[in-house]
């Protein structure tokens, strides 16, 4: 903390167009008027001023930096000003503090065969350094009426779908689904989560199914059977 003005300062970037920097100060501090915060690049003496806001329903400044391109090498130098008096300096280099965008565009339908087929689209830029980069998905999904029940799936190779099996869910249930990704070589942070969509589950049992349970039971009661007429022999 600096003279109890600020906490928590860190900085995240999108890698295409945004690098965002917060910091946490007391309640009721107006940012705009309290703040100033200085960047420049590395290699340039030119600076130039963010003016911070306040962050909706938190304590928290929020200050957004534009860029029109990311540099891998790139690293800023900030100066952080509390009412016009320097009180905090800091180094950043995007590429180690990457939050990609959360996927866009998150879809759901129903297949032929019953189970339920998740797209969606990255959402990054073609100009973005993230563009065509290795990346992983969480999908989790649960029943609407029971969200603290949540089955998550990782998805470790590139994809834009994502399969989930009528048979894993519970007929006659609303579910909701949402998605987050990482970027293997920028794994500082896992984007928010997606939108969700929801989906209605109304899977009717295929004759497969209920030979998958029929055999099983029919096999346990077979030897339950058995071993009684053991004992009622032996006896």
């Amino acid at each position: 903390t600096t003279a109890g003005h600020i906490q928590e300062f860190a900085c995240f970037t999108d890698y295409d167009k945004e690098l965002v920097c917060h910091w946490k100060v007391p309640e009721k501090m107006n940012c705009s008027k309290e703040f100033l915060l200085w960047y420049r690049k590395e290699d340039s003496s030119v600076s130039n001023i963010c003016v911070p806001e306040n962050e909706k329903n938190s304590l928290n400044c929020t200050c957004t930096i534009y860029e029109d391109l990311f540099v891998s090498s790139l690293t800023y130098i900030l100066a952080l000003q509390f009412n016009g008096t320097d009180t905090w300096n800091y180094n950043v280099t995007p590429a180690l503090v990457v939050k990609p965008r959360a996927p866009k565009n998150l879809a759901i339908e129903k297949a032929g065969n019953g189970n339920f087929n998740l797209s969606w689209e990255e959402s990054c830029s073609p100009s973005s350094l993230l563009s065509g980069q290795p990346v992983i998905y969480e999908v989790k999904y649960w029943r609407k009426q029971h969200p603290t029940e949540v089955s998550v799936k990782a998805i470790n190779y590139q994809a834009k779908s994502f399969e989930i099996t009528a048979s894993s869910l519970k007929r006659g249930y609303d579910y909701v689904a949402s998605l987050r990704c990482n970027y293997t070589d920028y794994p500082a942070y896992w984007s928010e989560w997606s939108e969700e969509v929801e989906f209605h589950c109304d899977y009717q049992m295929t004759a497969e199914d209920v030979l998958r349970m029929v055999v099983p039971t029919s096999c346990i009661l077979i030897m339950a059977g058995a071993i009684m007429c053991y004992f009622c022999f032996t006896k």
